[in-house]
């Protein structure tokens, strides 16, 4: 599966949100993909990390694909409060 394909039906599916300080970025890396969402509240950055590393075997297109990242960082925005990062430094990580 194309990786590319994938950021291009995610870009094409996800809504923007408006939340001033909000960054959402994307990187292809060894035949996965991140979504980062960030953002810098007044006491900390806040955020987390949603990846995809298709199988082979799955049968989901890259568009099928690009739009479950979609929905699980507009849900995620929605519930409002992101999560800091850990004890070890990281931020929250979902895979699709």
């Amino acid at each position: 599966m194309n990786l590319q394909d994938v950021v291009t039906a995610f870009e094409s599916a996800y809504t923007p949100d408006p939340r001033e300080g909000l960054s959402v970025t994307h990187e292809v890396m060894e035949g996965k993909l991140q979504i980062e969402v960030r953002h810098q509240d007044q006491d900390a950055l806040r955020g987390f990390d949603v990846v995809a590393e298709p199988l082979e075997t799955e049968h989901r297109s890259a568009a099928d694909l690009g739009r479950d990242m979609a929905e699980v960082v507009a849900r995620e925005l929605a519930y409002g409060q992101l999560s800091a990062v850990d004890e070890e430094g990281k931020f929250k990580r979902i895979v699709v």
